[in-house]
């Protein structure tokens, strides 16, 4: 079957959606394919080789990451098929009686949306606010302010690089300190760009997934620590009895090389990617204003992930822009990929109490480790033109007919 192409020549700025598939992530996985094709359960010989390269896979991802990976207390990953499942199982495995859920705006879509499925279930929420710079850290010492000292502990939700905005939310030491805290992280916009190793932040789960650094689609990981116990969702002998179904190997080597590649050339992948941020956002705040129209980067004071830009331009509709942009073969977005059929505005962008016109105008435009310098220069090029399309349009008269 043919599959239909983007137009020649698209620059391609949606990489905190999916990113390009690393080609030695491609070999990787045609090679356990090719070796390791057998079902990781089976007893035989055929079965085992799988069994030990799933498991090879498991140990360089946790290594990677900074995990424990020994004694009693070692973190545990378990493969699920993406972030979202991950967010899923972290939340709706819980055991025990009913506590409390504390979320953000922030969050991902799944991670809000498990979060509701639990107060339906009888757990208190607490839906917590932003402050400009993008952080909820004032909305949570509040609520740790009224925590009881004994008694189920709190699940807060916290997500370390916003895929909305970009900004940037690590957990305070406070907040690691306080065993009334039981922390989910979702980590899956950050590890490609924040070096901390996961050892240091004791979160009982933490989400991630290798699209976002170049690695396949259709698999996730959730890291356990060693004394969290979860219920799963998919019951089934497979991945520490908390996810049934056969392991998907293949995927799972090239989950474990795109990580490596990726922490390997972090520091200095960021330190470009930001640069070129830092072009993409002047270059595209000076062609707005000289078509005539306001721009306004979201986040800009804030601490952020290098590689994403959240521009908004006021009286500009954003999923009109987003359109107009890929006609002229510019990929942006209006928010996360989950969202991006959704007429509401960006939930993070209008959280952060700015102007009305901010939320309604805001675009996401997300760099990546293949994106160049010319590419940034020609897409501000074609944005300009979009831009002096719409200050046009807007200035022409309506006609009425009579």
């Amino acid at each position: 079957m043919a599959v239909s192409s983007p137009p020649t020549g698209s620059i391609y700025l949606d990489h905190a959606a999916a990113t390009p598939l690393r080609p030695d992530v491609d070999e990787a996985m045609r090679e356990a394919a090719r070796e390791a094709f057998g079902n990781a359960s089976s007893p035989h010989g055929f079965g085992r080789l799988a069994r030990r390269t799933l498991e090879e896979a498991r140990e360089r991802i946790l290594a990677a990451l900074g995990a424990r990976t020994a004694g009693p207390g070692r973190d545990r990953l378990v493969f699920t098929s993406g972030a979202t499942e991950s967010n899923r199982l972290a939340l709706l495995g819980r055991g025990g009686p009913p506590g409390v859920v504390a979320w953000s705006p922030r969050d991902h879509a799944s991670v809000a949306a498990a979060a509701h499925d639990l107060v339906r279930r009888g757990w208190r929420g607490v839906h917590l606010g932003l402050e400009g710079d993008g952080r909820r850290a004032a909305a949570t010492a509040e609520l740790m302010a009224t925590l009881p000292s004994a008694g189920p502990p709190t699940v807060l939700c916290l997500t370390t690089a916003c895929g909305q905005t970009g900004t940037l939310d690590l957990p305070e030491d406070e907040m690691l300190a306080d065993t009334r805290i039981s922390l989910h992280v979702d980590h899956t916009q950050a590890v490609a760009w924040i070096s901390r190793p996961i050892r240091e932040v004791p979160a009982a789960t933490l989400t991630l997934a290798p699209h976002k650094f170049g690695g396949p689609r259709g698999i996730g990981g959730l890291v356990i620590r060693g004394d969290v116990t979860l219920e799963p969702l998919h019951p089934g002998p497979q991945e520490l009895g908390l996810r049934g179904g056969t392991e998907a190997v293949p995927l799972a080597t090239g989950f474990a090389v795109a990580l490596e590649a990726a922490v390997a050339q972090r520091a200095t992948a960021g330190e470009r990617v930001a640069t070129l941020r830092r072009r993409l956002e002047e270059g595209v705040a000076a062609a707005a204003a000289a078509a005539g129209l306001r721009p306004m980067v979201v986040g800009a004071a804030a601490q952020r992930a290098p590689h994403v830009a959240t521009i908004a331009v006021e009286g500009v509709d954003r999923q009109s822009l987003v359109m107009a942009a890929d006609l002229a073969g510019v990929c942006l977005a209006t928010g996360t990929a989950c969202a991006s059929g959704s007429s509401e505005p960006s939930a993070a962008v209008d959280a952060l109490q700015l102007p009305a016109w901010v939320a309604q105008s805001a675009f996401r435009a997300s760099l990546g480790t293949t994106t160049t310098v010319d590419e940034v220069d020609e897409a501000v090029r074609r944005l300009a033109l979009v831009f002096q399309g719409i200050a046009t349009h807007a200035l022409q008269p309506t006609s009425v007919s009579r």
